[in-house]
């Protein structure tokens, strides 16, 4: 799996760039999320009764970076693995879910929400 498209490179438009995927790391974050259990009661001259009560609740995600190939294009590649002309790392929430895609097909799907990579067609 791949993307390939139009990748200006210093200057120079390459027409059949070729982006691979090279590595995927995932991190599992957890925050705490302040919800309110108890409301605050007043009296009826406005003073606090009682306070309102909270409690935490730790929400779970799974953040990514991934590191991103850049060949002249396909047969570069395939002719050399080593000879990318580039390289970049970026970051994309990614799912956990039973129903998820695996995290290579997410990778390659965040990256094409880049407005640089948009147009690049999967091959």
């Amino acid at each position: 799996m791949a993307l390939q498209g139009n990748y200006n490179f210093k200057g120079i438009e390459i027409s059949e760039a070729y982006l691979q995927v090279g590595r995927i790391n995932c991190f599992i974050d957890f925050s705490p999320n302040q919800k309110l259990k108890t409301e605050a009661v007043y009296n009826s001259d406005g003073s606090l009764q009682s306070e309102a009560v909270y409690e935490t609740e730790w929400l779970k995600a799974a953040n990514s970076s991934c590191s991103v190939r850049i060949y002249k294009d396909k047969e570069s590649r395939d002719s050399d693995p080593n000879g990318q002309i580039a390289d970049f790392d970026y970051q994309f929430n990614s799912s956990l879910a039973a129903t998820a895609k695996n995290h290579v097909k997410q990778a390659y799907e965040a990256l094409k929400t880049n407005d640089k990579y948009k147009d690049y067609t999967d091959v």
